[in-house]
């Protein structure tokens, strides 16, 4: 059974890492999931389809040296507690034939209700209701030595209200979710040649996203 080490939420996806993945791979996988986001907000600044979003979401991270190796199909889902969504998500990774990040899904949900702050994070998204997307990428490393991501998106599109039990919460409505993303390897010696660049992407998003701030 694997163990989180380490649990942090990166723009608007929660990352999750067991022990044996490198503190190096950590920063870098975090690194790209940022880069990938900002990347996305710029291209699609507006209202737009989430799929085409997340699309380029993704696109972003193969460029940076995620190689794709199974994909999550989009069947809708009907969920209507915080525990039937990490049953969800387990099931889904575990379709895709990797069980062991299934389960890092339910460690990072749990290790949330420990941290006030994500987890406020987390059901203030859902609680929102309308529509979008929210994303968690377990990661570990295989006997392989290759480090795998498991990156699920959880697009909702309806309203939903919710009442808080302790830390976690039930939805007063069944609540629609289409699951999506893949799972990827991470390529080191392919991002260690793109390192600087996604630093430079993200400085340089993170200014424009400060200049647009400061306008009045």
């Amino acid at each position: 059974m694997p163990t989180i080490t380490d649990a942090v939420v990166v723009g608007g996806c929660l990352a999750s890492f067991t022990p044996q993945v490198s503190a190096q791979d950590r920063q870098d996988i975090q690194d790209c999931l940022l880069y990938a986001e900002l990347a996305a907000n710029d291209k699609y600044p507006g209202q737009v389809s989430k799929k085409v979003w997340f699309d380029y979401y993704q696109g972003r991270l193969i460029k940076a040296g995620f190689t794709l190796k199974a994909f999550i199909a989009p069947e809708p889902f009907r969920v209507s507690s915080i525990q039937e969504l990490l049953t969800m998500s387990h099931t889904v990774i575990g379709r895709v034939g990797y069980d062991r990040l299934g389960q890092c899904v339910r460690e990072t949900y749990r290790a949330l209700a420990l941290d006030r702050f994500a987890w406020e994070f987390f059901r203030g998204n859902v609680a929102r209701g309308g529509q979008g997307i929210l994303k968690c990428s377990p990661c570990e490393r295989l006997a392989s030595g290759e480090t795998v991501v498991c990156l699920l998106s959880v697009q909702y599109s309806t309203r939903v209200t919710e009442q808080a039990l302790f830390l976690w919460s039930e939805f007063h409505h069944n609540l629609e979710i289409v699951p999506g993303g893949g799972v990827y390897a991470f390529n080191r010696a392919v991002f260690q040649h793109y390192r600087a660049r996604v630093h430079e992407k993200i400085e340089s998003y993170s200014a424009k996203r400060l200049v647009h701030t400061l306008r009045f």
